[in-house]
């Protein structure tokens, strides 16, 4: 063997070593180190995600907190509500009695006194009485109808009745309020008769809320316009002034029970602001839909509702087979 192949085993031989060397180094520091790193890397890892948890557990105990109290105040607000009706229910069932008596009474004080005319002062005052216990028995009638409402008993009964006829009645009883006003009340009759499938004496209530709303607040000399007609197997019915009209706000929450139209309308405050709402309840049972329009303050309103013109078709059997028939 020759120097030259002597030195390149020998160096092969050294390279060969120097690697094996290498290697073992690797493995014992550098490796343990990586293991030492990732070692405390997981550590730090693990005590991260446990005080995560135990934010998480934190939170979790404030959230059922705060549930639980949430769960107590809707029991309370219940408990409110259920005083609240029946205290309405109670309020307007037993002051009826009491009301009826005064007007009996102030009826029989007027028969007594029949030569007074009207414009004796005690006949005045009596007519005033009247006229009081009146709008008192009004205004219990909405707490009863809220009361049923809310308790779940205020049922319809449906009927076939002509609708025309409704709001003849319904005009000539606002006309007089109207003429006390010097508004104009223009009604656009519908020239064929239409039938429909309600409960008259609610939908009267709907159209005596809606215009008389319109002539309690159309300005003195002003003008009221009532409209129905029949489309798509529907009766649509509006009605329209020209007053203080209503702002965008306002038009969100004039459904809502208990709700007053605000300063934007210059009227007397009257009533519990339930008529709407009652309105509301009575078309929904009718499965029809309700609403107002107005361009905004001073550009006057028109409410509007629309319902079925018949009763809802009941869902038909298919036919059995002959042999079964």
């Amino acid at each position: 063997m020759s120097m030259f192949e002597m030195f390149v085993s020998y160096s092969l031989l050294v390279a060969a070593s120097l690697s094996l060397l290498t290697y073992w180094i690797t493995r014992k520091f550098v490796l343990k180190k990586m293991n030492r790193t990732i070692m405390k890397a997981e550590h730090n890892y693990q005590q991260q995600i446990a005080s995560l948890q135990q934010q998480l557990s934190g939170k979790v105990n404030i959230l059922e907190g705060m549930v639980e109290k949430l769960r107590l105040s809707n029991q309370e607000l219940n408990r409110l509500n259920d005083i609240r009706s029946k205290f309405m229910s109670i309020v307007a069932h037993d002051l009826r009695q009491p009301l009826s008596s005064i007007q009996g009474f102030t009826s029989v004080l007027m028969m007594d006194n029949p030569q007074g005319g009207t414009g004796n002062s005690d006949q005045i005052a009596l007519n005033n009485i009247i006229k009081a216990t009146d709008n008192m028995n009004l205004l219990m009638a909405d707490l009863m109808d809220i009361s049923m409402i809310e308790s779940g008993k205020f049922k319809m009964d449906f009927k076939s009745f002509v609708f025309n006829a409704l709001v003849t009645d319904v005009v000539a009883l606002q006309a007089v309020n109207a003429q006390k006003k010097g508004i104009f009340l223009q009604t656009y009759e519908f020239p064929e008769e239409i039938t429909v499938y309600a409960d008259r004496f609610r939908i009267s209530q709907v159209l005596n809320n809606l215009l008389g709303n319109s002539i309690k607040f159309a300005p003195t000399g002003g003008r009221v316009e009532v409209r129905y007609y029949t489309q798509d197997g529907n009766l649509f019915f509006s009605v329209s002034d020209n007053g203080p009209g209503i702002s965008h706000g306002e038009k969100e929450k004039i459904f809502q029970k208990f709700h007053q139209a605000g300063n934007d309308r210059n009227v007397k405050k009257q009533g519990w602001g339930l008529g709407l709402s009652i309105a509301q309840e009575i078309v929904n049972a009718h499965n029809g839909a309700i609403g107002v329009e107005s361009a905004g303050l001073g550009q006057g309103s028109t409410f509007w509702f629309t319902i079925p013109l018949s009763a809802p078709v009941p869902d038909t059997l298919p036919p059995k087979p002959l042999e079964e028939a």
